[in-house]
């Protein structure tokens, strides 16, 4: 099993140390391959918004040198890990700029085939709130990538770190951590594919009628959908 993460922040605080925690429950239940990428380090430049990935090819993004190695390591993972403490009750600046590099991957554009049948673990900690908000965003974009199933848990620590909580309140979490790893990981094992989400199928039946009256049959988009055959079929 295949797992690429994208750490929300260089800092390996709060939310780095219950990340290990999902690993460490996860090789506990059989072997899996951990790729670790940190933002902003391996995103460190911002979107552009030049528009060249949707207009022309992502290839030919002034950025390819990084978004091009990610979007490869995220298309070979079985499921993939997103995480981001909470910065100003919101993800990190640096989570956004990841995702907006990643636009052209919208189910309205060039979802990708593999996206449909993948798993997607979303984690986010905070030392007072908004966890909730903070991974909407994530969960938002994961569902018009077409992710097939996303798991997501927000730990509001009331504390500086893991060592200051609550003991009470520090066990609950961890139960949770590891129960949500431990349905993460057998759902990915099991390659089941559940039912799309409803943004996600509708989205895809909205683009799909609009490609379909669209004269423009060299647009990149719907090149790309009838090479993959989606006026004719679906891809979940």
């Amino acid at each position: 099993m295949k797992i690429t993460i994208i750490n929300g922040s260089p800092r390996k605080g709060n939310t780095y140390e219950a990340t290990q925690l999902i690993k460490n429950e996860m090789l506990s239940f059989g072997e899996v391959e951990f790729t670790d990428l940190f933002l902003p380090q391996d995103m460190p430049d911002f979107c552009k918004g030049c528009m060249i990935c949707l207009e022309k090819d992502e290839k030919l993004c002034p950025h390819s040198k990084y978004t091009l190695p990610i979007l490869e390591s995220i298309t070979k993972a079985d499921a993939l890990i997103v995480t981001t403490p909470v910065y100003v009750l919101q993800a990190t600046g640096a989570v956004k700029n990841f995702f907006d590099h990643y636009s052209f991957l919208f189910v309205v554009h060039r979802a990708l085939p593999e996206m449909f049948t993948k798993k997607a673990f979303i984690l986010s900690t905070t030392a007072g709130a908004g966890t909730r908000a903070a991974m909407k965003t994530i969960i938002t974009c994961l569902k018009f990538w077409g992710v097939n199933k996303i798991y997501s848990l927000g730990i509001a620590m009331q504390a500086i770190n893991f060592e200051t909580m609550e003991p009470k309140r520090r066990a609950k979490f961890e139960h949770k951590i590891k129960n949500t790893a431990k349905r993460f990981y057998y759902d990915v094992k099991s390659e089941k594919k559940h039912l799309p989400y409803a943004i996600t199928g509708l989205m895809f039946h909205f683009r799909r009628s609009m490609l379909k009256k669209d004269n423009e049959a060299t647009s990149l988009d719907k090149r790309y959908w009838i090479e993959q055959n989606w006026f004719k079929s679906k891809p979940f």
